[in-house]
C-alpha cells in the first residue's frame, strides 16, 4: 500500500543514480582518489606496490562520509559502496580486494559492519579471493550496545571509524596482515557505541522511515532506521549523555581511573551547537566519574542520511595496549573525513576561565564630574530601581511590541538589563553620576547583549563622558 506521507525533499538528479552521482562527487572533490564506477569502488591512486597491507571497508551508501571519505594514507586504502542502506554485491567486493592487492602485496585486511547482507557478500568475496591466491583476512564489527544481546551479535556503528584510523596507521607503520587482524579483534572487544535519534531519515524519493513523537526520542536506533531499545521522553543534553554513557560504561565494565577515547557521531541532521554541548557534557560526566578522557573527536562520521540524532562511542585504552592505540589514533593521515588532529591533543595542564584583571584599569573608577549628597544618592537609587523593576515586569509586553517589526526578543534583553541594574544597586556607591552611568553602559554591553545592548551602551558611555566634563 502506498504511503500517504509526503516525500522528503532532497537535492538529487534521480533516486536511481544518487549513489553513483555521490561517488562522482567524492572524486571530483578529491582527485587523488580513483573511482572504479562499474563496481562502485574507490581506491587511493597508486602506480607502484606499497609492499604493505591494504585496508578495505564499505557497505551501504547513505552513511557519508563513510566509507570513501576515509580513504587516504594512514586510513583506508579503498572502499566499496552498495545502494542506499544496501550491501554491495559479492562481485564488487571481490573486485575491490583484487584491485588493492595489485598494489599492496602485504595483503588485504577487510572489515565491515555486522549486517546480514554484508556478512554474505563480504564473506563470499574474501573466500573467493583466498581461492584466487590473494592474502586476505575478514572481520565483522559489531560494537553496538543496543543490539549486543541479539543472537547474531551487535550491529556495526560509528566505532568502525576508530578502526579505520588505527588499522590504517598500523599499515603505514608496516605491520603484517596477521598482526593487524589480531589487533582488530582486540580493539573491537574494548569498544562500545550507543546512540539516540530524535527524527527519522528518508530514503531518496520516499517518505520518512518511521515516526517519533515531537516530545520523544529513540534510544539505540540503528543507522538504517532499525528500532532501538525503547522510546523515551526528551531530556536535556546532560540527561541524555548520562543515560547513554551509563549504559556504555556498564557494557564495557569501566571503572574509576580507566582511560578512554571518545567519538561523537552526528547522524546527519544535528546542529553543531548541539554537538558541542554534547561534547561538554561528555567531558563533565567523565571527569565526575574519574575517568581520563585522552581524546575526543566528533563529526559526520557514519551518518544516516538526514536523521537527527547522535552516537557516542567509547574506546577503552586498556593497560596492555592503550598507549599503542593512542599513538595509532594520533598518527598522521591524509583522509579528509577524519576530524582528529594536533588540536585534539592537550598539552600541559588544562586551564580555563577568564582573566578578570584585563579590563580593571579602564580609568572609570576614579571620582570624576559632580558628586551627589547622601539624600540625592537615595533619590537616584530609587529612580533606577523603579525603572529597572518596570523593565522586568513588562517583558511580555515589550516582546509583543517588538514582534511586529523585529524578532520578538526586546523584552527578554531589557529584562536582563533590568535585573543587572537591580543587582548592581544593592551595593553600588552612587556618589558620582558619571561613574554610575558608565556602569550602566558596561551592564548594557555585557548583560543585555545584541543590538539593543550595543546601542544602549553607546548612549550611556557618551552620557557618562558628558557628565564627567
Amino acid at each position: 500500500m502506498a504511503s500517504n506521507k509526503p516525500i522528503t525533499k532532497k537535492v538529487l538528479n534521480s533516486p536511481d543514480t544518487c549513489v553513483d552521482d555521490n561517488l562522482r562527487g567524492v572524486v571530483a572533490l578529491y582527485p587523488n582518489l580513483h573511482l572504479h564506477p562499474k563496481h562502485r569502488v574507490v581506491t587511493l591512486r597508486r602506480k607502484t606496490d606499497s609492499g604493505r597491507v591494504a585496508v578495505l571497508s564499505g557497505g551501504g551508501s547513505g552513511h557519508e562520509p563513510f566509507a570513501a571519505g576515509f580513504i587516504g594514507n594512514g586510513m583506508l586504502s579503498g572502499a566499496v559502496a552498495g545502494g542506499v542502506f544496501a550491501s554491495p554485491p559479492t562481485a564488487n567486493v571481490l573486485y575491490a580486494i583484487a584491485q588493492l592487492y595489485k598494489y599492496n602485496s602485504g595483503g588485504v585486511l577487510v572489515f565491515c559492519g555486522n549486517y546480514t547482507g554484508d556478512r554474505l557478500n563480504f564473506g563470499k568475496a574474501t573466500e573467493k579471493a583466498k581461492i584466487a591466491g590473494i592474502k586476505t583476512e575478514l572481520f565483522f564489527v559489531g560494537e553496538d550496545v543496543a543490539s549486543s544481546t541479539n543472537k547474531t551479535g551487535g550491529r556495526g556503528m560509528c566505532g568502525e571509524v576508530f578502526l579505520f584510523k588505527m588499522l590504517g596507521a598500523m599499515s603505514a607503520k608496516g605491520y603484517d596482515l596477521s598482526s593487524m587482524h589480531n589487533a582488530l579483534a582486540e580493539i573491537t572487544k574494548n569498544m562500545a557505541t550507543l546512540g539516540v535519534c530524535f527524527s527519522a531519515c528518508s530514503l531518496p524519493g520516499q517518505s520518512p522511515l518511521f515516526e517519533i513523537a515531537p516530545d520523544e526520542m529513540e534510544l539505540g536506533a540503528g543507522v538504517h532506521g532499525e528500532a532501538g531499545i525503547e522510546k523515551l521522553k526528551m531530556g536535556t543534553a546532560k540527561e541524555i549523555v548520562a543515560l547513554i554513557l551509563d549504559k556504555i560504561i556498564a557494557h564495557l565494565k569501566l571503572s574509576v581511573g580507566n582511560r578512554v577515547a571518545v567519538m561523537i557521531n552526528n547522524m546527519g541532521g544535528t546542529s553543531l551547537m548541539e554537538i558541542n554541548i554534547i561534547a561538554a557534557e561528555i567531558k563533565d560526566y567523565l571527569d565526575q566519574n574519574q575517568m581520563k578522557m585522552e581524546r575526543m573527536i566528533s563529526g559526520h562520521l557514519k551518518t544516516s542520511l538526514e536523521m537527527q540524532g547522535f552516537q557516542i562511542c567509547l574506546l577503552h585504552l586498556n593497560k596492555e595496549h592503550g598507549d599503542l592505540w593512542l599513538k595509532l589514533l594520533d598518527a598522521p593521515t591524509e583522509a579528509i573525513g577524519w576530524t582528529g588532529g594536533v588540536m585534539s591533543v592537550k598539552e600541559g595542564d588544562e586551564e580555563h576561565g577568564d582573566d578578570d584583571t584585563l579590563l580593571q584599569g579602564d580609568g572609570r573608577k576614579t571620582a570624576t564630574g559632580p558628586s551627589l549628597s547622601m539624600k540625592e544618592q537615595e533619590i537616584l537609587r530609587g529612580s533606577l530601581q523603579a525603572a529597572a523593576q518596570e523593565l522586568v515586569r513588562n517583558e511580555e509586553l515589550l516582546n509583543r511590541l517588538d514582534s511586529g517589526c523585529g524578532d520578538g526578543d526586546c523584552g527578554i534583553t531589557l529584562k536582563k538589563f533590568g535585573k543587572a541594574v537591580l543587582s548592581y544597586l544593592e551595593t553600588a556607591s552612587l556618589e558620582y553620576p558619571s561613574n554610575v552611568v558608565w556602569e550602566l553602559s558596561e551592564m548594557a554591553e555585557t548583560d543585555m547583549g545584541g543590538t539593543s545592548g550595543g546601542i544602549y551602551s553607546l548612549g550611556f558611555a557618551a552620557a557618562s563622558q558628558a557628565i564627567a566634563k
